[in-house]
């Protein structure tokens, strides 16, 4: 089974350390959310893990073998056309330009795209549209690993909700493994089997809930009751800075009940 395991992971930018004693496990099919302030390094992991930058020290494992990232801009090229802005990576692995052609329309056909949409360049789409691309752009190549760095912050409820229905069946259909970003905690209890806890100054770990229910059952209601049970952990305020506590406490309790199921 694919994997990626991340032990004692730091990173420094000069002398300012970022990330301290980062240790990690994704394994596949599994969606693990990253959650956090801003300026906690979350961006900064999730780089590193796409070999955009390099740790400054860390015993890295990647067992994925095809990856793909979505950012938090969709990063469309404004010179190139919807669809040619799609099949970017089909064309980058030498798939044939008929077979680019029809991958791209099954997908415009996926995300709710029309062919006129896919002839479209970026400045002529919405955000809502670009972001329907970008994430295109991601599916099309049928990663094992799928970045997602706050892709959907943006956006309204309803396209977001639009967007998780089609990233959910795509992880239950290719067992993607997903490791995603976000400071959004009901978002993380919407589509991940596991959430970490992340504080700054520098960067690290301090607490990590396992959601047991399976994703088919997870109504509205339950989606509000575990983000309510959550908001109340002592980890999780004194990470968002809601309550008063020490972080010294709270990667004690991290220490004592990493992996607690919610």
């Amino acid at each position: 089974m694919s994997a990626l395991h991340i032990r004692h992971l730091q990173h420094k930018y000069a002398l300012t350390e970022v990330l301290s004693d980062i240790n990690l496990d994704l394994f596949a099919g599994e969606t693990l959310a990253l959650v956090g302030p801003s300026g906690c390094g979350k961006s900064t992991l999730l780089h590193i893990i796409a070999g955009l930058l390099t740790a400054s020290e860390a015993v890295i494992e990647q067992g994925f073998r095809g990856p793909a990232c979505m950012f938090q801009e969709p990063r469309l090229l404004p010179w190139k056309t919807a669809e040619d802005n799609i099949t970017l990576g089909l064309k980058a692995l030498n798939i044939p330009k008929r077979a680019r052609q029809q991958q791209a329309h099954q997908m415009a056909e996926t995300l709710g795209l029309t062919l006129d949409d896919l002839a479209k360049y970026p400045h002529e789409l919405s955000g809502g549209m670009q972001s329907r691309i970008a994430l295109g752009r991601a599916l099309i190549i049928k990663p094992d690993l799928l970045l997602l760095d706050e892709p959907f912050s943006a956006l309204d409820i309803g396209l977001k909700l639009e967007l998780y229905t089609l990233l959910r069946q795509h992880i239950t259909e290719r067992g993607t493994a997903v490791l995603m970003i976000t400071h959004d905690l009901m978002e993380a209890v919407r589509l991940a089997d596991r959430i970490v806890m992340m504080v700054p100054d520098p960067g690290r770990l301090i607490g990590e809930f396992t959601l047991q229910k399976p994703h088919a059952e997870r109504s509205d209601a339950w989606i509000y009751q575990t983000t309510a049970e959550l908001m109340a952990n002592d980890n999780i305020r004194i990470g968002f800075g809601l309550a008063e506590g020490s972080l010294e406490r709270a990667e004690h309790s991290h220490t004592q009940h990493s992996g607690c199921s919610v």
